[in-house]
């Protein structure tokens, strides 16, 4: 077993700068800018298609994402802008060079 590593300035700096970060995309916003299905969107966001189509839904069934749901669309939206700016060994620790 290795020993953790140390957590220093830098790291305390970049993980006050990751627990204040406010990365969201709403589902519409997501829907509105990418043509994708409701089915790719329960996948990236981790749900099932009848969630998804509850976020689109007016009225009685209407239901609001909830912030995970956001964060994953607005991390699929940056992955899929500016795939071929991230580095390597950035896309393979996201699993999305293999």
């Amino acid at each position: 077993m290795t020993k953790p590593r140390p957590i220093g300035p830098r790291e305390l700096r970049l993980i006050e700068q990751f627990a204040n970060c406010q990365v969201e995309m709403t589902p519409k916003d997501f829907y509105a800018k990418w043509a994708v299905t409701y089915a790719q969107m329960a996948q990236l966001c981790h749900c099932d298609i009848a969630t998804v189509s509850r976020w689109f839904t007016r009225g009685r069934n209407e239901r609001a994402s909830r912030p995970h749901h956001r964060w994953y669309l607005a991390l699929a939206d940056i992955m899929l802008e500016c795939y071929e700016d991230i580095p390597t060994t950035l896309l393979n620790r996201l699993c999305l060079g293999q």
